[in-house]
């Protein structure tokens, strides 16, 4: 229990830097990848509650199936949004939209 409290803090604040980063590219660099805002928004979303699915789902070996499912979608969904919204928020208060 102890490792998934360190791990996932991590994981989410990869993401929010992943989705800052994304943002921050569009902005100022006009990279031809950022063009896409499937690209800028969505895939940080997508990767940070991909990863802390696998964290979640792992750390929870002794509990039933049901519920472990159940905790890992609500926990990853939650903390992914939070995560991938913060980042974007400060990436658009430092960038602008």
């Amino acid at each position: 229990m102890s490792k998934l409290l360190l791990t996932l803090p991590l994981v989410f604040g990869a993401q929010g830097a992943m989705a800052w980063f994304f943002y921050r590219s569009r902005v100022l660099s006009h990279a031809f990848w950022t063009d896409s805002d499937l690209v800028v928004f969505v895939l940080p979303l997508v990767v940070g509650f991909a990863v802390s699915a696998c964290v979640l789902f792992f750390s929870f070996p002794l509990v039933s199936s049901s519920k472990r499912m159940t905790a890992t979608i609500l926990l990853s969904a939650v903390g992914a949004g939070i995560s991938s919204f913060v980042g974007t928020v400060i990436a658009f208060n430092l960038y602008g939209t």
